[in-house]
């Protein structure tokens, strides 16, 4: 992940969680897919045991809150 522009200047802490919260979807992705195949298949075929899939799952959610977090405080700061 590229922490750094072309220029120099460092990403913000607001701008690292955006970048980490978009790649996560991929993660999310194969989770939710394990879910759902575990219906039907045995688990050793399965690309995510159900209850890392569900901690995947559980963190995107905490993931994204903070990143919700981080962009009402950066608005907050902004309007002083």
């Amino acid at each position: 992940m590229r922490t750094e522009s072309p220029n120099g200047t460092l990403a913000s802490p607001g701008r690292l969680l955006e970048m980490l919260t978009d790649r996560f979807g991929a993660f999310e992705a194969i989770a939710m897919a394990s879910i759902k195949l575990a219906r039907h298949v045995p688990e050793d075929e399965l690309s995510m045991d159900q209850l890392v899939a569900e901690a995947v799952l559980e963190f995107g959610d905490d993931l994204r809150a903070a990143s919700e977090a981080a962009a009402k405080w950066r608005s907050a700061e902004a309007a002083r």
